[in-house]
């Protein structure tokens, strides 16, 4: 399916570009078809029937070779970060019943030249103890596992078919109107799938080209500067991306005048940012809301902006549960339940957090939204939620009134537990270099704007709010800066 659908759009347009790496080599649609080719050649070589192929491919045009022909010869592969130390790949190997590893990190392996699909395939250790539970453990139809971020306890394995990121990329595909003269802006990891499905597949089987960037290498300026040398016409991308642009003075509208959509999606993107982005450039800045599960499931098409994650996509089928939490202005929150055919089966050898988030078909999100008629609101996951004397305070929604505060540059809100197990709201805050931070200030504006028990009862001041390697907040880490926190803010 995925491998046929780029094959046709590779035959259309032999001749024309596909992807352009990091460095900026570009690669055509018939040269990475040959590439697949190639890499098809070594696998039937070096792998058989029932093994699981474990990819930490770093090169763009690699990765796809090998993802296209895992695609075409029925593998199961397992998306992996290539900038994982090596024994945490191991670990992951163990994990997710690796049984040969293509990698591109000499940290890893020898690398070996194979024309345009350069990597080094290897067998792991203990392989065939790999390949007897993964006989018992994955399905007919599986296909790709993902990684989930992994911000807060052990990552799960998100197992699905080759028909399920068929539809998802398809039906994106359709909803964001790609042709073979888009020039799509990829500034995430293929390991992720906001990377993969939501940026890369959808441009590749409708003939367009995909641009790639490293993002922790990104300036405002650099990234302008990118769109503008390469036309690019799309681009989705975490909050982080849109602030750089907002924040660099050189980046002109003029630079982004390519641009017919720009999507933020995998973080919550704030308002402030939102707003900016839309006075500076000229340009409406849409929000998207997925999980990796399911894919895309809302986008703001219309544009409601403040916040909205808009309206589901094709595909999508949802059906909202009311809950006992309430809005800050005592509006009704509900948890949203998903269901569609880009759906995952569920999770690899974990039936307890399958048991919780897959239910009769059905894929629980655990995330509480507000639904209004022009958009939803994402407002907190019903597991993240701070019991403050029994009122639910989510942290999405005061992190977003802090970052409206004067002074207030970032912004992560925990609960902070007591002897009694009782919880108070905590925030840690990075200030703006350019403008004077006053805590009683900050105070009072989030009075304004919030209820008595949403307020923090403790401040701490920091230099950066920890993040994972995709940009999202990493709130473990918070947790333990926190914990060693002098204590002195309140």
């Amino acid at each position: 399916m995925i491998y046929s659908a780029f094959r046709t759009a590779a035959l259309a347009a032999p001749d024309a570009v596909a992807v352009i790496g990091h460095g900026g080599t570009a690669t055509g649609y018939g040269e990475l078809l040959a590439a697949v080719d190639e890499a098809a050649d070594r696998l039937a070589e070096r792998t058989r029937p029932g093994d699981v192929l474990g990819s930490a491919v770093d090169d763009p045009a690699a990765f796809l070779a090998l993802y296209l022909t895992a695609a075409r010869l029925g593998r199961i592969v397992v998306l992996l970060d290539s900038d994982m130390p090596a024994a945490q790949m191991r670990r992951y190997a163990q994990r997710f019943d690796v049984t040969v590893l293509a990698t591109d990190n000499e940290e890893h392996a020898n690398v070996e030249g194979a024309g345009s699909a350069s990597f080094a395939l290897y067998e792991v250790d203990d392989a065939d103890e790999h390949r007897a539970r993964a006989a018992s453990g994955y399905q007919p139809g599986d296909f790709v596992v993902h990684c989930t971020s992994g911000s807060t306890g052990e990552p799960k394995g998100i197992v699905m078919s080759q028909g399920a990121i068929d539809a998802r990329v398809r039906l994106w595909a359709g909803d964001l109107e790609l042709t073979p003269a888009d020039v799509v802006l990829c500034a995430l990891p293929l390991s992720h799938c906001h990377g993969i499905d939501v940026l890369t597949l959808p441009t590749l089987i409708r003939g367009g080209t995909v641009v790639f960037a490293r993002a922790g290498r990104l300036t405002g300026r650099g990234l302008a500067h990118r769109i503008a040398r390469s036309a690019v016409t799309v681009v989705s991308g975490l909050p982080i991306m849109y602030q750089l642009l907002t924040d660099a003075v050189s980046a002109s509208a003029e630079q982004l005048g390519s641009l017919r959509l720009t999507i933020s999606g995998s973080a919550p993107l704030p308002v402030s940012t939102q707003q900016l982005f839309h006075d500076r450039f000229r340009k409406p800045l849409r929000q998207v809301y997925g999980l990796s599960e399911i894919g895309v499931i809302c986008y703001d098409r219309r544009y409601a902006g403040g916040g909205s994650v808009g309206l589901p996509v094709s595909g999508i089928e949802w059906r909202l549960e009311p809950q006992s939490a309430r809005d800050s202005d005592g509006a009704p929150l509900y948890e949203l339940h998903v269901r569609g055919p880009a759906l995952a089966r569920g999770y690899y050898r974990d039936p307890a957090a399958e048991a919780e988030m897959f239910e009769d078909g059905w894929l629980r999100t655990r995330d509480l939204l507000r639904a209004d008629e022009e958009g939803w609101y994402v407002r907190g996951r019903l597991s993240g939620f701070i019991n403050v004397a029994g009122n639910k305070v989510g942290p999405l929604e005061v992190e977003a009134a802090l970052r409206e505060c004067p002074g207030v540059r970032e912004s992560a809100v925990l609960g902070m537990p007591d002897a009694t197990g009782a919880e108070s709201v905590a925030a840690l805050i990075v200030a703006d270099r350019e403008t004077t931070f006053d805590l009683a200030e900050v105070k009072q504006t989030l009075a304004d704007r919030l209820q008595s028990h949403q307020l923090p009862q403790r401040y701490e001041l920091v230099y950066s709010i920890p993040r994972t390697a995709l940009g999202k907040t990493d709130y473990a880490a918070a947790r333990r800066l926190l914990d060693h926190a002098a204590g002195v803010t309140s």
